[in-house]
């Protein structure tokens, strides 16, 4: 019985068809693709002892889960920088597949200017975590903008390195447009406050010389008819000197309002305006003023207009809220800036305030600075005074001898 068992023939496996292995193949394919992505937790697997179930889920199904479908891009770098893994998304940022990206040098997927950059990073990252800004050269065509975050990594024996890639490309872009976005409304506040310094002029100009020339005729006319009038006329003429003495305030008022719109002296210079604003704030508040003009330089008008705009709040401020007895003035060169500084021995003020940030003068005087590329910093302390110091660039057209 054994004998014949021994010459039995072998049985012939069927023969599959290329149809057949063609469907076996891509099944085999497609389970690959699944285990690799996370879809599965276990296959079932048909044998001679029947049915076995493989479970898939160890240690780190979760994790390999977690880095695959995460939104950003993750890569495991050898000593070397040798690309050793890394999820989807890291290679679709190159616009490659997994399959070109695992395998390739670091430095080939990044842009080449940008190579001393990260060699500097991945000389970091080999030491301790660390973070910077990238470019990777994609087969799209253009360079992509990634923020790389970079971790020491020991593979049983081997180092390695671990990074995480953020695209910002749609931050540099929302970036961009709000940079366009605020240039706009700087140029529209420029041509504002532009617009509006011309029709204070203006309207300076024709309250000076219209209404002051109206007052002067009445007072001439009323002159005349006060000398014409008999002395026994005593009632009519006492009304005459009172409408006289009436014009001559009404007269008053029309210089200061037309001094207030523009001072005439800011034509001159603004060492000269700064100079007369400043007695006309002491002659008000009381406080002492010490100012130092260091130079005389003739600035365009909108630059020396915004400057003398710019102390004139600082002077208001001053008075209204800091409660001081002595302030100081300085109006100097420095290199190619023209410098303002006004300091008062005041209360002061918590910088911190948040209410400061809602202060419409201060935003103003920022801005006014700002349009012409300069700056305002303000410097202050509860019980230590207040320090404003403002200063714009003397540029090329910006100021002249």
């Amino acid at each position: 019985m054994a004998n014949r068992k021994k010459n039995r023939p072998p049985q012939k496996r069927p023969v599959l068809s290329r149809r057949e292995l063609v469907a076996r193949l891509s099944e085999a394919e497609e389970t690959l693709r699944a285990i690799r992505s996370g879809e599965v937790d276990a296959i079932v697997v048909n044998g001679q002892g029947g049915e076995k179930v493989f479970t898939l889920q160890g240690a780190d199904h979760t994790y390999r889960v977690f880095v695959e479908r995460m939104n950003e891009g993750a890569a495991v770098l050898s000593s070397d920088h040798t690309v050793l893994h890394c999820n989807g998304r890291f290679a679709r940022f190159l616009g490659a597949g997994l399959q070109s990206v695992i395998g390739s040098s670091m430095l080939d997927l990044v842009w080449p200017s940008d190579h001393p950059k990260l060699d500097a990073l991945l000389r970091r990252a080999a030491q301790r975590n660390c973070r910077g800004e990238i470019r990777l050269q994609s087969r799209k065509g253009a360079p992509l903008s990634v923020h790389l975050s970079l971790n020491p990594l020991r593979l049983e024996n081997t180092r390695a390195v671990c990074l995480i890639a953020s695209d910002l490309s749609e931050m540099k872009r929302a970036e961009k447009e709000l940079r366009a976005s605020s240039e706009q409304l700087r140029n529209l506040a420029g041509h504002l406050l532009s617009v509006r310094e011309e029709e204070r002029a203006r309207i300076s100009r024709e309250v000076h010389d219209e209404l002051g020339q109206s007052l002067t005729a009445v007072k001439m006319d009323l002159a005349w008819l006060a000398g014409r009038l008999p002395q026994r006329n005593g009632q009519m003429l006492k009304r005459i000197r009172s409408t006289g003495q009436l014009a001559d305030g009404i007269i008053q008022s029309i210089r200061r309002i037309s001094t207030e719109l523009r001072p005439a002296v800011l034509d001159v210079g603004l060492a000269e305006a700064v100079e007369w604003q400043v007695q006309e704030f002491q002659a008000r508040s009381g406080i002492q003023c010490t100012v130092r003009l260091l130079t005389r330089e003739v600035v365009a008008s909108n630059a020396s207009t915004a400057m003398f705009r710019i102390f004139q709040e600082t002077l208001t401020n001053v008075a209204r809220h800091a409660k001081a007895t002595r302030a100081e003035v300085v109006l100097q060169k420095q290199r190619d800036r023209l410098v303002l500084l006004i300091r008062d021995n005041g209360r002061g003020f918590d910088q911190a305030d948040p209410s400061l940030s809602k202060s419409l003068g201060l935003l103003g005087m920022r801005e006014r600075a700002a349009i012409l590329g300069g700056r305002v910093n303000i410097s202050s302390a509860p019980g230590k005074g207040t320090t404003v110091t403002a200063w714009i660039p003397l540029l090329s057209g910006a100021a002249f001898r």
